[in-house]
């Protein structure tokens, strides 16, 4: 757990490192560009998946899954991935009438395939409970190519946002090729189950919709910006953001991996929805609470006090909207504890209301609060976003256990 904790957090100082760097060497213009395609990145990793991805992993975690089932899903992952990348680089372009070359819009496409591709796999992986090859994985896509880039750009050899971006695509694809070696290695000598792609689709989708619904209603605010702002406006939002966002990743990595299972034994034990309480005043949501703090503390820290000694000329995020972001973060800390337990009890329906109620009350009021406030109102956006999702959360599953026990 302790080496597996070690490279999540190695992981995450790689990549804020290369969001300094961007931001020293490339400007924020560049930034803004990087910040745009990673929001892109992380929605095409949820919607790619087209529904098969929680069952799948299910399956594997449980030992049922068969490899033509997994070979199936990947080939339609690739060829859902294929078209959806072509077709959201395309829309971009024309929308947003960006100067780009056919090499980076062709880096771009790629790249949207191949972390879709490369999440999932890596996922697989964890799901076979070769926990350790899959935090080596975690750490090649997300924090080795980080660290290249890095390297590449304080010795000169990296001098475009293109270059950074092509690193990030040979990660994926490493990841991908090992993590499907280490999947099909799992499947040798496994009784094939009798699955269908279709059973498959089914149990998984409202959990894939909800999922996706709410990494739209939490990364829009990038598009929404960059709609009424300039791409420096979003590089500095993105800066911001990406210092918060690690009080989130971190409470993720030592708290919501272990309370999430322990979650789905409760409901496997007593075969009932988690009611309000169980979901919202638990032991791993106050562990969150304590990680988030902690980790606040130390981001405030670095900026305040630490950088002041070591680093004068690296910028400084505006501590207003850091603070705002640092409390949307807590928030979702609690959330992913909130949406785990969600899963865990096969509460679909509240998952995918909640997402969709989430979606559409908040992208208006977002959109408003950054024409009028640019991006500190985009920093409370993402703050009402959150409140609103765990609000609705709440309602709905109080709502349902009445008409339950009526």
């Amino acid at each position: 757990m302790i080496f597996r904790l070690l490279l999540r957090g190695g992981a995450l100082g790689a990549k804020f490192l290369l969001v300094l760097a961007i931001t020293h060497y490339l400007g924020y213009d560049a930034l803004g560009f990087y910040g745009v395609v990673v929001a892109a990145s992380l929605i095409a990793s949820k919607f790619y998946s087209v529904g098969f991805s929680s069952e799948i992993n299910r399956l594997i975690s449980v030992g049922r899954s068969s490899r033509l089932v997994v070979d199936r899903v990947l080939l339609l992952y690739l060829a859902v991935g294929v078209v959806l990348s072509v077709a959201t680089v395309m829309v971009y372009s024309l929308f947003q009438g960006i100067e780009a070359s056919a090499t980076l819009i062709v880096c771009v496409a790629l790249l949207l395939l191949t972390e879709h591709l490369s999440f999932e796999i890596n996922s697989f992986v964890f799901s076979a409970q070769k926990a350790t090859w899959g935090a080596l994985l975690f750490f090649i896509k997300t924090g080795l190519w980080a660290l290249l880039a890095l390297g590449g750009m304080m010795l000169g050899w990296v001098s475009d946002i293109a270059s950074v971006l092509w690193l990030w695509v040979a990660a994926n694809v490493l990841v991908i090729v090992a993590g499907y070696l280490i999947v099909v290695n799992v499947h040798r000598g496994r009784v094939t189950a009798a699955l269908t792609t279709a059973s498959v689709w089914k149990a998984g989708l409202p959990f894939y919709l909800g999922t996706g619904l709410i990494a739209l209603s939490q990364y829009a605010e990038r598009f929404l910006i960059i709609d009424l702002e300039p791409y420096a406006s979003l590089g500095k939002y993105v800066y911001a953001w990406s210092a918060a966002n690690t009080l989130q990743a971190l409470s993720y990595a030592v708290v919501a991996v272990v309370g999430i299972p322990v979650l789905a034994k409760r409901y496997q034990r007593d075969q009932q929805a988690l009611t309000v309480g169980q979901l919202f005043v638990n032991k791993w949501v106050m562990r969150a609470l304590v990680v988030s703090g902690g980790v606040a503390l130390m981001i405030f820290l670095f900026f305040n006090i630490v950088l002041d000694y070591v680093a004068t000329s690296v910028p400084r995020p505006d501590n207003a909207i850091l603070g705002v972001l640092i409390f949307s973060f807590a928030l979702r800390a609690v959330g992913d504890i909130v949406w785990g337990g969600l899963i865990a009890s096969k509460n679909s329906r509240v998952s995918l209301a909640s997402a969709a109620i989430c979606l559409a009350v908040s992208l208006p009021v977002s959109y408003l609060l950054i024409k009028h406030y640019s991006i500190y109102g985009a920093a409370w956006g993402n703050v009402f976003s959150i409140t609103v999702q765990l609000g609705v959360i709440a309602v709905l599953t109080r709502f349902a256990r009445v008409k339950v026990t009526a």
